[in-house]
C-alpha cells in the first residue's frame, strides 16, 4: 500500500492555513494590545492637562489639551469630534470584533490541528500495514 499522494498534499495544505492562520492571531493580538493601551492613556485625557503627544519614531511632543473632545476616524477618512468616553465605546466595540474574530481563527485552528492528527494517524496506520505485509510475504517465501 502507498501512501496517498492525496492526502499528503491536503495535510501541507493545512499545514500552510495553520500558519496563515497563527500569523492572523498575531497580529489580532497586537491590534488587541493597541487597542487596550489608546484606552489605558484615554484616563488621562482633560481640558487644562498636560500630555505627549507622540509623533512617531520614540519622538514625544508635550501639548496641553484645550478641549476635552477627541478628532476620531470613523471610516474612509471622515472624522467626527468625540468624547473621551464615546471614544472609548468605539474603541471597545473594535476590541470585541478583534476578539470574536480571534475566537473563530482559534476554532478553524482546533479543527484543522484535529483533521491533520486524524489523516497522520491514518497514514501511520497505513505504513504498519504496508510493513506487516512486507513481513508476511518474506515469512511466505521462505
Amino acid at each position: 500500500m502507498e501512501l496517498n499522494q492525496e492526502e499528503i498534499m491536503k495535510i501541507q495544505m493545512m499545514e500552510q492555513e495553520v500558519n496563515y492562520l497563527n500569523q492572523q492571531l498575531q497580529l489580532i493580538d497586537e491590534n488587541i494590545k493597541e487597542m487596550t493601551q489608546i484606552s489605558d492613556s484615554l484616563e488621562g485625557i482633560s481640558k487644562g492637562n498636560e500630555i505627549l503627544s507622540n509623533l512617531g519614531k520614540k519622538i514625544y511632543l508635550p501639548v496641553e489639551v484645550k478641549d476635552d473632545k477627541l478628532v476620531v476616524e470613523v471610516g474612509k477618512g471622515n472624522y467626527v469630534k468625540k468624547s473621551v468616553s464615546e471614544t472609548k465605546e468605539i474603541l471597545e466595540r473594535e476590541n470585541n470584533k478583534l476578539m470574536e474574530g480571534k475566537g473563530k481563527i482559534i476554532e478553524r485552528l482546533d479543527f484543522l490541528q484535529e483533521e491533520m492528527s486524524k489523516m497522520l494517524m491514518e497514514l501511520q496506520k497505513a505504513q504498519i500495514g504496508k510493513k506487516e505485509e512486507s513481513i508476511e510475504d518474506l515469512a511466505e517465501n521462505k
